[in-house]
């Protein structure tokens, strides 16, 4: 569902954005992608520093900090010189959490077999 979800938004943006936006705004979402994958790491490694980790991170805490530096400077200066880009994109960002927080309110029907 969440595949064809994203294409049918896909077609739909392609028709009223040129292809160089919609590259721009997929930029946006690889960087936020980006930024929450190294939070989430520093978080985890924090929170529960024991975990067995298959992967061990090159140097940590020292490459995803400045990873997580290097996106955030990415983002802030894509956001300066796109701003209506960014407009759009973390105002559609921030309308799939609202639908999110909704539709996490109302209880999920049970299947049975």
């Amino acid at each position: 569902n969440a595949l064809l979800i994203n294409m049918a938004v896909g077609v739909i943006a392609m028709c009223f954005i040129s292809t160089d936006d919609l590259i721009r705004i997929s930029g946006f979402g690889a960087l936020t992608l980006y930024i929450v994958a190294m939070v989430s790491l520093l978080v985890l490694r924090r929170k529960e520093p024991n975990l067995e980790r298959p992967f061990k991170v090159p140097l940590y805490p020292v490459f995803p900090v400045l990873a997580l530096v290097i996106a955030l400077f990415s983002i802030i200066v894509m956001a300066y010189y796109n701003a209506r880009l960014a407009l759009i994109y973390f105002g559609f960002l921030i309308l799939a959490y609202a639908v999110f927080k909704i539709a996490k309110t109302f209880p999920m029907p049970v299947q049975t077999k």
